[in-house]
């Protein structure tokens, strides 16, 4: 019966094993249930998958093997009440529950951090308040530019310099900090199996049909007992084609799919928080459907949270596999390694708060759960989450165990997601900056630089770059510009100082590229370096296109995946590389 169906579903071990505690009790099995309509469900009860009431008024249940000596001579004393009893899997429960409570559930998900800590929301974009102080700053600047734009753009470089520099800083420290200090080990201690706790991993799909294969084999080469396992597939409702193919690979426990409801926003924070309500995990980690970690990565994350109790997330590096077949792919190779090896670690090392990755951010539950969880609303929750945590007073460190996953290679793929990425930094920005004195009372002083010099600065940056950029071609074309004997003084220095920062900010991220890209094998793609000015100035169009955040503030843009790199080649090739780096 292995490849068999039942009732539309397809036979597992799990179901084998439910259906034979079934015969052994004497009761009917049930593959697929009929959930009764209304009735109200704790998530808990839903997390436990233990019983369910149907349609047709059977009791479903799913007994554990320790308790089925209790059920038995429960049902001795009670045989009337057989033919109202069924067994099946919890993951039967589970789906059946969530099914019938969908529109509840889903309301939670979408709405509990709005409920419980509304200043931290992104449902709405700006406040009164703020949309006043915007628009005032932006008729100051056009009457300043107005009547002389050089000198207006001098004293905006004033304003810009102290983010150039601070980023630069940051970069040229990183890098400077490579190798030294203690370092994360990539093959921390290994507890017994069973000492350790529930993992959930989250994994939301949506039009990731052809990589569900290759997702799933790369989840069970995960080192962690089955049975302490809890992979979560989250699912759109309208996505029949993923849905079908996760239906035809799916192996059961400890995997199962959440089908989150069509209902807005629809983005990845909502669907997280929908299939975090039913994950059953101690610590809970989010994977992106082309993910491929490291077989040892959640232990090497467990130990870190058993030998420093205080930390409530660390975050996996993740390293590009497919830098290859194009420039942007290169760059965006160089600009990961950069990120994930360079900067996020020395930001940790000195509790600066961290703009964690979308994926394989390792978190504690009762962490994630205090801040309120993620914002729906929010499309760069990564970075919401993590400025969050640190102003609730939690360390976010980082480990060396890496993700690899796939780099946009088509231009278009690429600036999708850059787009979004800045638009979430803006909201994200937006958000944090409602109430300022709040601000810098939850973080302190330096923590607070630190979030504005790195989130704020990278917004920054990327809209005034072109200007830089196209201030030092007009002064290559005509020198007087500056130097004339009709400009003042004060205007040259501050326009040397604008362009000084250009050069150190090109500067910064070459000296920590050339530190990094060797840790994970990547020297050969350095020479792309070169086109690190054309890079960065597709990053300014990019900020400009995330201005759709005044009139699609929740919109998605969806990146597809596995759109030029040969899908069979990638898992030989990420093996290598994890037997490597092992070895290394």
């Amino acid at each position: 019966m292995a490849e068999a169906a039942v009732r539309g579903r397809a036979w597992t071990p799990e179901l084998a094993t439910y259906a034979s505690r079934a015969a052994e009790l004497g009761l009917r099995f049930a593959a697929r249930l009929d959930p009764a309509p209304g009735q109200s469900v704790p998530t808990e009860a839903v997390r436990r998958g233990s019983v369910a009431r149907c349609r047709d008024g059977t009791l479903a249940i799913a007994p554990e093997a320790h308790v089925l000596p209790a059920v038995a001579s429960w049902l001795a004393r009670n045989p009337e009440l057989a033919s109202r009893i069924a067994v099946t899997a919890p993951s039967e429960i589970r789906r059946a529950l969530i099914a019938a409570n969908s529109a509840e559930f889903a309301d939670m998900a979408i709405r509990s951090l709005d409920r419980r800590f509304s200043q931290f929301s992104a449902s709405t974009v700006l406040r009164p308040t703020q949309a006043l102080a915007l628009a005032a700053a932006a008729a100051v600047a056009a009457l300043a530019v107005a009547a002389d734009p050089l000198r207006a753009f001098a004293e905006v470089g004033v304003v810009a310099t102290l983010f150039f520099l601070a980023m630069a800083a940051f970069r040229f420290a990183a890098a400077g900090a490579i190798g030294k200090g203690p370092q994360p080990t990539p093959a921390p201690e290994r507890t017994p199996d069973r000492a350790l706790p529930v993992y959930t991993i989250l994994v939301p799909l949506y039009r990731e049909a052809t990589v569900v294969r290759s997702l799933i084999a790369a989840l069970r080469r995960l080192d962690w007992p089955s049975d302490r396992l809890d992979i979560k597939l989250v699912l759109e409702e309208d996505d029949a084609e993923t849905r079908v193919e996760v239906d035809r690979h799916m192996p059961g426990p400890p995997f199962e799919a959440v089908i989150v409801p069509n209902a807005a926003p629809r983005t990845k924070p909502k669907a997280l928080a929908f299939a975090n309500l039913f994950s059953r995990g101690e610590f809970i980690t989010v994977y992106d459907a082309e993910d491929d970690p490291h077989p040892t990565q959640l232990r090497e994350a467990y130990a870190r949270f058993q030998d420093e109790p205080e930390l409530a997330c660390v975050q996996a590096p993740l390293v590009i596999d497919n830098p290859d077949p194009t420039w942007i792919a290169r760059l965006f190779a160089i600009e990961y390694s950069a990120l994930f090896d360079g900067l996020l670690p020395y930001l940790a090392s000195k509790g600066l708060p961290l703009p964690l990755g979308g994926t394989s951010n390792h978190f504690r539950r009762s962490a994630l759960e205090a801040i309120g969880g993620w914002d729906p609303f929010n499309v760069t929750e990564d970075a919401d989450i993590g400025l969050r945590l640190a102003r609730f007073g939690y360390r976010v460190g980082t480990i060396a165990l890496p993700t690899y996953e796939e780099a946009p290679v088509h231009f278009g793929a690429w600036m999708r997601q850059r787009t979004r990425w800045f638009k979430g930094w803006m909201q994200t920005c937006l958000v944090h900056a409602r109430h300022p004195l709040w601000l810098v009372a939850d973080l302190g002083f330096k923590r607070t630089l630190g979030f504005v010099a790195i989130q704020l600065g990278m917004v920054v940056s990327a809209m005034l770059h072109p200007f830089f950029v196209a201030l030092l071609v007009a002064i290559a074309a005509d020198p007087s510009l500056i130097a004339g004997e009709e400009k003042d003084g004060v205007t040259g220095v501050l326009v040397a100082i604008g362009l000084a920062n250009l050069f150190a900010g090109y500067g910064a991220m070459t000296a920590l590229a050339a530190r990094t890209l060797p840790l994970r094998g990547l020297r050969r793609i350095e020479g792309a370096l070169a086109w690190l000015p054309l890079y960065w100035l597709l990053m300014s169009v990019a900020i400009y296109r995330a201005f759709q955040l005044l009139f699609r503030p929740h919109y998605w843009d969806k990146t597809t995946h596995f759109g030029f790199v040969p899908h069979a080649k990638l898992p030989s090739r990420r093996v290598a590389r994890l037997r490597a780096f092992s070895r290394g």
